[in-house]
C-alpha cells in the first residue's frame, strides 16, 4: 500500500511517518545520500507500506495532503484510493477542491497539538486587553502616564464562538483560568465551567442573540468557528454593533467568518475596541488593506497554531494502521464542512 504526500514539506512528514509505520514502512523516496533499511516482513493481515512524496505523476493508495491542486484528485479518478488525510484540522480548501472525490473519507486532525497553541495566542489576546496593554501602548506614544484600574479574569466575560476539539479546549482552559466563559456553537454540548449556548434545536439561540445578550457583558469574542457556508460573513456589522460597547475580537480560527469592510467600520467608530487578528479572507494579507494601518489591530500571520508534526504523524500513524487493518473509517461531515 502507498501513501502518497502532498506538502511543500512532503519529505519531512514522509520521514516522520516512516518513524512511526517503520515494521511495515519502505524508505523509497528517502533523501539522497540516506541509507536505505529493509522492511520487516510485514503481518499477513497487513499490506506493506510505501511511503512517499508526490512527485506530479505517481498514484496513492492513502493520500495524504495539505492544499492539494485539483490534478492529484484527477490522476487518481480511476484509482481505489481509500482515504484522503488531510494535514490540519481545516478542510476548507478540500471542499472547495472541484476534483475531490465524492466516494472517499476524508479524515482531518483533531487537535494534534494545535490546541496549546492556539490557547497561548488567546491568552495573550485576552491579558492583552484586560490588562489595558493597548491603552498603555497608545500613552506611550503620547507620553502619557495614567494608570488604569486592574481588572481581574473573572470579570471579564467571554464568547468561545466553535466548540469543536480545539474550542471546547480552549473554553475549558479559560474557564479554569477565572474567566466567565459563554461558548456557542451549532449544536448543544455540555463542557465543564462553560455556559453554552447553541444555535439550532430546542432552546437555540442565534449568534445575534447571544452576543448581543447585555445580561453576558461580554468584553471579548474568540472566534474559533470552522469555515463553513454557515458561518461565513457571520461577524459582520448587525454582530458588532449587537456586541456591548468596547468588546474586543480575538481571531485565530477563520477569516472567511469575518467581513473585514465591517470589522475596520466598527474600529473606526470605536463600536469594537480592538482586534488580534491571525487569519483573514484572503491570505497573504493585501498590503492595500485598511487593517494593516487600523492602530487598534493586532496582525499576525497566520501562525498562531502551526501543527505540530509529531502529534500529527501519530495521528496520521494510527488512521494508516486502520486502514490497513481493513477498519471502515468515518470521514468529516461534508454537508457541515467539518
Amino acid at each position: 500500500m502507498r501513501i502518497l504526500v502532498h506538502h511543500e514539506r512532503a519529505e519531512r512528514w514522509c520521514d516522520a511517518l516512516r518513524q512511526r509505520l517503520c515494521d511495515t514502512a519502505s524508505t523509497k523516496g528517502s533523501r539522497q545520500g540516506e541509507s536505505s533499511e529493509q522492511p520487516s516482513e510485514p503481518s499477513s493481515k497487513q499490506a506493506p507500506l510505501e511511503i512517499v512524496a508526490d512527485d506530479g505523476e505517481m498514484l496513492g493508495d492513502v493520500l495524504v495532503v495539505w492544499a492539494p491542486p485539483a490534478a492529484l484528485f484527477e490522476r487518481h479518478r480511476d484509482h481505489d484510493v481509500k482515504a484522503i488525510l488531510n494535514l490540519g484540522a481545516g478542510v476548507d480548501s478540500l471542499l472547495d477542491n472541484p476534483a475531490l472525490p465524492d466516494d472517499v473519507p476524508v479524515l482531518k486532525l483533531s487537535d494534534a497539538g494545535m490546541a496549546s497553541h492556539m490557547l497561548d495566542y488567546v491568552r495573550y489576546g485576552l491579558l492583552h486587553f484586560r490588562r489595558d496593554f493597548d491603552r498603555y501602548a497608545r500613552q506611550q506614544a503620547d507620553t502619557q502616564w495614567a494608570p488604569h484600574r486592574v481588572v481581574r479574569a473573572h470579570q471579564y466575560p467571554v464568547a468561545v464562538l466553535g466548540l469543536g476539539a480545539i474550542g471546547s479546549q480552549i473554553a475549558e482552559s479559560l474557564a479554569a483560568d477565572g474567566y466567565p466563559v459563554h461558548g456557542f456553537s451549532r449544536s448543544a454540548h455540555t463542557l465543564q465551567g462553560v455556559t453554552c449556548h447553541h444555535e439550532t434545536g430546542e432552546g437555540g439561540r442565534s449568534l445575534k442573540q447571544v452576543l448581543g445578550d447585555e445580561s453576558l457583558g461580554l468584553k471579548a469574542v474568540i472566534n474559533l468557528l470552522p469555515n463553513t457556508p454557515a458561518t461565513r460573513d457571520v461577524l459582520n456589522a448587525e454582530v458588532f454593533q449587537a456586541l456591548p460597547d468596547d468588546a474586543v475580537l480575538i481571531n485565530p480560527g477563520r477569516g472567511s467568518s469575518v467581513v473585514e469592510e465591517d470589522l475596520v467600520a466598527a474600529l473606526e467608530e470605536g463600536k469594537l475596541r480592538g482586534a488580534l487578528l491571525d487569519v483573514f479572507q484572503h491570505e497573504p494579507l493585501a498590503e492595500d488593506s485598511p487593517l494593516w494601518h487600523q492602530p487598534r489591530v493586532i496582525i499576525t500571520p497566520h501562525a498562531a497554531a502551526p501543527t505540530p508534526v509529531a502529534e500529527a504523524a501519530d495521528q496520521l500513524a494510527d488512521n494508516i494502521r486502520r486502514i490497513q487493518r481493513g477498519e471502515v473509517l468515518t470521514g468529516i461531515s461534508r454537508e457541515h464542512g467539518y
